[in-house]
């Protein structure tokens, strides 16, 4: 268990665990809806994309944390990698790439596919390493983490899952995932940025967020969210309408409630000061939707035992849901009792 934790925090897992992993997962799921086809029958090989892209994450970061150190050790924020010898710092990047032209060998007979698996592993590097370093760049940084984190990678998953089984990419459910996926991962790499900007600023890092000031992304910050939500609702109709649009009235009943009656101020972006937050729509792709999904999937094949597999990997969040509408539940505790 000591191995597991110390390779937990190396790897910064808690970071990028289920913020990165579940909404591809949950693209996974809705592929396979959409296309019609079984989860069940198709799991394997989103297994095997899933380690290939967990592979990929890892390598982002280690380099990043190799690549921020300096600045890092500036402004005295904790960086895992400065406490492993210098010798030692390249293997597990290393180690990455060779098990990254592994899944890029086995996956060489779509070249569609091959092509968004490497295209996050050079965005990235370009991200990182110096003399590019995207991250200092500006809008370019953004992009970067966008594409690489977010919009190569649920493509990926579109068109490995139309090649795997024989079905034509259905380009309009290719280009609102990637439409939505673009604005997700641009309002989630900016709620990042400005989240560290003290830190980015003290240690002297050029990011788009330190050179802005947070009031002006507050213009911004509603376009992006009403250019995601509409693209998100165009995913829902090629999929099951009646089965996502009812979710997403709950969840946004439970964003109310959750405001109401526990004070967590709703957030697009930027950060309220001295105030708990919840991020709009963050409970909803790391929660409601991937797990609709699957009840929905093991209704109609009777696979129900991924559901349970999806849990056990991926469940804090899930939790923090259920504790939090506990606790509504509670202080409303006289109002439920007293409703006839």
């Amino acid at each position: 268990m000591t191995l597991i934790r110390k390779i937990y925090r190396v790897f910064r897992l808690s970071e990028w665990w289920e913020y990165k992993i579940v909404p591809v997962l949950a693209i996974a799921y809705a592929t396979c809806i959409q296309l019609d086809i079984s989860i069940f029958s198709n799991i394997s090989w989103i297994l095997f994309l899933l380690v290939s892209i967990i592979v990929g994450a890892i390598y982002v970061s280690t380099i990043n944390d190799i690549t921020d150190m300096e600045d890092d050790l500036r402004c005295g924020k904790e960086n895992r990698m400065a406490k492993i010898q210098p010798k030692y710092r390249f293997i597990a990047p290393l180690v990455c790439l060779l098990a990254g032209c592994f899944f890029a060998y086995q996956m060489s007979v779509d070249l569609i596919s091959l092509i968004l698996y490497i295209l996050p592993w050079i965005v990235y590097s370009l991200y990182s390493f110096k003399p590019f370093r995207l991250k200092e760049r500006g809008f370019w940084g953004v992009l970067a983490d966008a594409l690489g984190a977010h919009v190569f990678i649920s493509l990926l998953i579109v068109s490995s899952l139309s090649f795997k089984n024989n079905a034509l990419i259905d380009w309009t459910w290719f280009t609102l995932v990637g439409g939505w996926s673009l604005t997700f991962g641009i309002r989630g790499i900016l709620w990042h940025q400005f989240h560290d900007r003290e830190n980015d600023l003290e240690s002297g890092t050029r990011t788009f967020a330190t050179a802005r000031k947070p009031d002006e992304i507050k213009r911004i910050e509603f376009v992006l969210l009403f250019l995601e939500l509409p693209l998100f609702i165009g995913m829902s109709f090629k999929i099951q309408p009646m089965l996502i649009l009812p979710i997403l009235l709950l969840y946004f009943l439970f964003v109310l409630l959750r405001h109401k009656c526990l004070g967590y101020k709703p957030v697009i972006i930027i950060n309220p000061k001295n105030s708990p937050l919840q991020i709009l729509m963050i409970d909803f792709y790391l929660v409601f939707f991937p797990l609709g999904l699957l009840v929905f999937s093991g209704f109609n094949h009777g696979n129900f035992w991924i559901l349970l597999g999806h849990l056990f990997l991926f469940n804090s969040k899930l939790r923090k849901v259920i504790l939090d509408s506990y606790h509504i539940l509670v202080s409303n505790k006289r109002y439920f009792m007293s409703s006839p």
